[in-house]
């Protein structure tokens, strides 16, 4: 490639493009750059730099990257598939040029990132063309050139893949040559990709093709087997990370096809036994768990765990991978228990003293697992040396490692034994180190979601209970925020009496504004005591040492933010019943409700009488509101399904059928509008903008519609839901009420206009599952045209219009039912679902230069609506 042209005008393209790039990287540093992407035609901007010898290719790939990270997903729809095709033309030009193959690896990636992003591309042949260049440049194999540019092409490939499960089934035997056929040392890349595309042949199976499981089993085995073989003779090629996701693969595969034997893993496993990588081991851990019992026998079995084991044991190994592989036996364990193994593991398992805290209760929660469930064991031999740190320390980490530990022989084996043993442990570090209390109340918690543990949980907070009790004003209030989360603990079990802590945290408040420290984290841990207190026990029996503590705060307390929450909560306390302090509290404390209506009404009276704001009336207003969309909304029983018309079923009763169905159906249309300040308008910003839709005979609106601020630099959205009464020709009045300056308004908008154009829709086929067509229209024609007993079910009409068919076919190719059959290639049926439940039908055949229009529909007012529309194709 090469640009032409005089000096001056390669200048001023040099300068062209510099500034975008440069308006590019401002975005970038400033967070906007997805804004730009928002244009049109600023993506067309940036690959047309792609085009450019004169710029270089790290500013290239540069802006090809921008547009994979924040492009691609934002770009809109009506130029996705352009700038796909443009950027594919780019890569045709450039992925043999000399010193361009950076380039080409980064494009490959962008355009694979936006077909992920804008998955409607994976239905186009626009993805089909792309794979077919992706495969074509695979097929390249052994071409030391373009090694690099190939393995992304692979794994470009997987994504598709795994994006779209079965795409790239039909190369799977080309891929098979071409993995036997690679030599270089992106043959791995190969591997991967023949891997993952043969991990989908199940869904494969089940969508094309049928037959008993057998039959299936043996399709897959002939089909998968020879690609599963060829992996695992050639595994001892790949790297040791290449291997382990290559094999994941690979059990994922045995596991969907049963009728692969797992001894492929044979070979592969008995070569590793001897491994020292740590990334080789924890595979074959996982590959022996999946498949216990058919890979190795139980002698190799025992080497692979003592080569594990080792691993863990030894010193000289890092923490992070001792950790590792220790998780790894854990997993082993859990799937391939054996009493006799795991005596012997637990043996050669045991912690020491010179094993670091993470490793030390990592060997500690195994050697509990290998005991069994129920299993009897030295607790407190074995949490010596933990126990003995954390009493001596009150380290926060070691604390934590041995309540680890507890928990674990707590789930494990929760006899007299460990819960005596728990509740010496807690008794002494609660007494001598109040600053690990929330990791007690952390073990506590764990401890409580365990059901069959509940004893043990009440035990242990009883005791920290009583505890804090006793301590003196002074010592609580050094240290509350630790002492009173053990209160806050017990205050959410109704079975634990509160009487004496509430009277004891007025006292501690009291105590705390005499020395000038009722400070707002004081009042918060406090005001957190009194809602667990509401929200779990019955005020009733708690009312005047409550009411005293919240009237004592709303009064008297340093902090004004507390004041009024306390005053919040008493308010509750004397003026609501339990359950409906329960429920609002429950809501506010849990965030797990909405409840609907405003705080006020829950309450018997205000204590003071506000004067509404009064509302100033505008004559004319300064919104715009402008229609921009209209979209159907079906909302359907899913227990009814439509079953099409078939030989064995009576037409009339098919119909019924569907007309039954179609109560069901609940049709809504959603509108979008725009809504924007007028330009001359004196309002620059409005605030709190609320809509508001008048009474409509025609139409049935959804919930009024709000906006938090509307100015003249951006227009806002404004949806709602539209359910027709009845079709045809319908207004929609809106009025809006804003604020502006301290004050309220109101203004009327304009009205909204609907003709019979915008609830005209092309039959729903999908959402009653209807297969013949044809059969269905001639139905409902026959249904609205027949005469019974001098009745008519709908009305008929004809009209002639001077347009060639071809034109109507195009304007109305969504509701085209049938077009040009046989027996009338002059002919074209078509049929549109008025909502909420109307038809209107139309079948049109040429005449010389005319167009006759045959009309038919159950809604007789509609023909009265029509000229008009008509008339549009006329003129």
């Amino acid at each position: 490639m090469s640009t032409s042209g005089t000096p001056s005008k390669q200048r001023r393209t040099a300068e062209h493009w510099q500034k975008i790039v440069e308006r590019v990287r401002t975005s970038l540093a400033s967070g906007y750059v997805h804004k730009l992407f928002e244009d049109d035609y600023f993506i067309f901007e940036l690959i047309k730099l792609l085009y450019q010898d004169s710029v270089e290719s790290n500013v290239k790939i540069e802006i090809l990257s921008a547009i994979e990270q924040y492009g691609s997903g934002v770009l809109p729809t009506n130029s996705v598939d352009q700038s796909v095709s443009a950027l594919l033309d780019v890569f045709r030009s450039i992925h043999s040029a000399q010193g361009q193959l950076s380039v080409a690896t980064q494009l490959l990636i962008t355009v694979t990132t936006i077909f992920i992003e804008n998955e409607e591309l994976m239905e186009t042949g626009l993805c089909s063309t792309f794979t077919s260049q992706l495969v074509d440049l695979i097929s390249k194999v052994n071409e030391v050139a373009w090694r690099r540019l190939r393995g992304c092409a692979c794994q470009c490939l997987v994504q598709l893949e795994t994006t779209r499960p079965g795409l790239l089934w039909k190369w799977h035997e080309v891929f098979i040559k071409l993995v036997k056929e690679e030599r270089t040392d992106v043959g791995q890349d190969y591997m991967y990709l023949l891997i993952c595309v043969s991990n989908f042949v199940n869904q494969v199976e089940s969508s094309g093709q049928h037959g008993t499981r057998e039959e299936q089993s043996c399709r897959e085995e002939k089909e998968l087997l020879p690609a599963i073989s060829h992996i695992m003779d050639n595994v001892f090629y790949l790297s040791p990370a290449g291997l382990s996701t290559i094999a994941c693969h690979v059990v994922n595969v045995l596991k969907r096809c049963p009728a692969i034997p797992a001894t492929v893993f044979k070979p592969l496993v008995l070569q590793c036994l001897s491994s020292l990588d740590p990334c080789v081991i924890s595979l074959t851990l996982y590959i022996q768990g999946e498949f216990h019992g058919e890979i190795i026998s139980e002698k190799e079995e025992r080497v692979l765990v003592q080569r594990a084991l080792q691993f863990v044991r030894n010193a000289n190994v890092s923490t992070n991978t001792r950790l590792f592989i220790a998780q790894c036996l854990m997993e082993y364990m859990e799937k391939s228990y054996s009493p006799a193994l795991a005596t012997s593991w637990k043996e050669a398992i045991l912690p020491t003293i010179f094993d670091p805290i993470d490793v030390h209760t990592c060997k500690l929660d195994f050697a509990v697992r290998c005991c069994g469930q129920g299993s009897d064991s030295d607790v407190s031999t074995e949490l010596h040396y933990l126990t003995q740190l954390a009493e001596t320390t009150g380290s926060v980490r070691i604390t934590c490692s041995l309540y680890h530990a507890l928990f674990s022989h707590v789930t494990q084996n929760c006899s007299e034994e460990v819960a005596s043993l728990v509740l010496s442990i807690t008794r002494k570090l609660f007494q001598n180190f109040p600053h690990l209390i929330p990791v007690i109340v952390n073990f506590l918690q764990a401890v409580k979601r365990s059901r069959s543990h509940e004893k043990l949980h009440e035990e242990i907070v009883s005791l920290l209970h009583e505890t804090v009790l006793s301590l003196p004003l002074k010592s609580l209030l050094t240290n509350y925020e630790n002492f009173l989360q053990v209160w806050l603990l017990s205050a959410q079990d109704s079975a634990m009496l509160q009487q004496r802590p509430l009277r004891r945290l007025l006292d501690l408040v009291k105590e705390a504004a005499c020395d000038v420290t009722d400070d707002w984290g004081l009042g918060c841990m406090v005001l957190s005591v009194c809602r667990a207190v509401m929200l779990h026990h019955h005020t009733d029996i708690l009312y005047w040492q409550l009411g005293d503590l919240l009237s004592y705060m709303m009064n008297h307390y340093g902090d004004f933010d507390i004041r009024d929450q306390a005053r919040f909560l008493y308010a509750f306390l004397t003026m609501t019943s339990d359950a409906k302090s329960k429920e609002i509290i429950g809501a506010a404390v849990l965030d797990g409700m909405h409840l609907g209506e405003n705080i006020a009404d829950f309450f018997h009276g205000s204590t003071i009488q506000t004067v509404p704001a009064e509302i100033h009336l505008l004559d004319s207003s300064p919104i715009k509101l402008c229609r921009e969309r209209l979209e159907v909304v079906y909302h359907k029983d899913p227990e009814k399904t439509f079953r099409s018309p078939s030989p064995d079923i009576d037409a009339t009763a098919a119909l019924q059928e569907y007309y039954e169905e179609l109560s069901h159906l609940n049709t809504s249309l959603k509108c979008t509008f725009s809504a924007s300040l007028v330009t001359e308008s004196n309002y620059d910003c409005l605030v709190a903008v609320a809509f508001e839709t008048g009474e409509s005979k025609e139409l049935d609106f959804s919930e009024d519609v709000s906006l938090v601020f509307l100015d003249k630099t951006e227009s806002g959205v404004v949806e709602y839901s539209i359910t027709p009464k009845v079709p045809g020709e319908a207004t929609m009045s809106l009025r809006a009420v804003f604020g502006h300056d301290k004050s309220t308004y109101q203004c009327d908008l304009d009205l909204i206009q609907f003709q019979l154009a915008d609830f005209l829709v092309p039959f729903p086929w999908h959402v009653f599952n209807i297969a013949d067509k044809k059969a269905f229209f001639d139905q409902h024609w026959l249904k609205c045209t027949e005469k019974n007993a001098g009745t008519f079910s709908g009305v008929e009409s004809i009209k002639i219009l001077k347009c060639p068919r071809r034109g109507l076919a195009e304007v109305w190719s969504n509701a085209l039912v049938l077009s040009g059959s046989e027996e009338e290639s002059d002919a074209d049926d078509y049929l549109f679902f008025i909502p909420p439940r109307f038809h209107l039908m139309f079948h049109a055949r040429t005449h010389a230069t005319d167009l006759v229009l045959h009309i038919a529909s159950d809604y007789w007012p509609t023909l009265g609506q029509l000229d008009q529309l008509l008339d549009n194709f006329t003129a």
